[in-house]
């Protein structure tokens, strides 16, 4: 009986064992933390939004520093880019670590603005280019007011349409309801800065 029951549960261990790889991807190699299993649930979908919503970020963040070093700036155009850099920061740095935990290599996505590449169709979606940074840079006062809530209009637009593609396709838990949190906090930031725009 006694070598009945352990062949049981040996048998019963290897099951067990067999039912918790079945993900797309398992970046963990059988980690038993609840967390370390929420972040191996991902798929291409996942990586590609994180990499390309990087970029994306760290451009919205460099275009806000250059309004903020700016004097004469529409103060409610301030606050707007100071309310952007404060938001997204923390967002570049949650992607990277999924990344990290995925077994992702971040390093092609470390650049700023119009400076970083890809080769990524979704990673460009509103992105700004080079010139138009360089004329956001060039800009002062009123011009510069104008010009950053043209760009970071269309910028957010951009993110936007790349969290709902992420959304319907992806499947990190996290990552999924970051691109809801995008969608609804992007789409309030377009409408507030639509407002600042008609007001200029």
């Amino acid at each position: 009986m006694t070598k009945t029951l352990a062949t049981a549960a040996a048998a019963t261990l290897i099951v067990s064992g067999c039912s918790q790889g079945s993900s797309s991807h398992d970046s963990h190699g059988g980690s038993e933390s609840g967390s370390s299993q929420a972040s191996a649930q991902f798929n291409d979908a996942d990586v590609t939004y994180a990499e390309g919503m990087i970029m994306h970020h760290q451009q919205a963040v460099e275009m806000s520093d250059i309004i903020l070093d700016k004097s004469g700036v529409n103060p409610d155009v301030v606050e707007m880019a100071k309310q952007i850099k404060k938001a997204q920061g923390p967002e570049i740095k949650e992607m990277q670590t999924w990344l990290k935990d995925w077994g992702q290599d971040d390093s092609g996505h470390k650049g700023h603005g119009g400076d970083s590449g890809s080769g990524d169709e979704m990673s460009h979606d509103g992105m700004v280019s080079p010139e138009d940074i360089k004329k956001l840079k060039a800009a002062d006062g009123e011009q510069a007011s104008t010009l950053f809530l043209d760009q970071m209009i269309e910028h957010h637009q951009g993110a936007v349409k790349m969290a709902k593609d992420h959304r319907r396709d992806g499947e990190n838990p996290d990552a999924v309801e970051l691109s809801k949190n995008v969608i609804s906090d992007q789409n309030a930031e377009i409408k507030e800065m639509r407002t600042m725009r008609d007001s200029l």
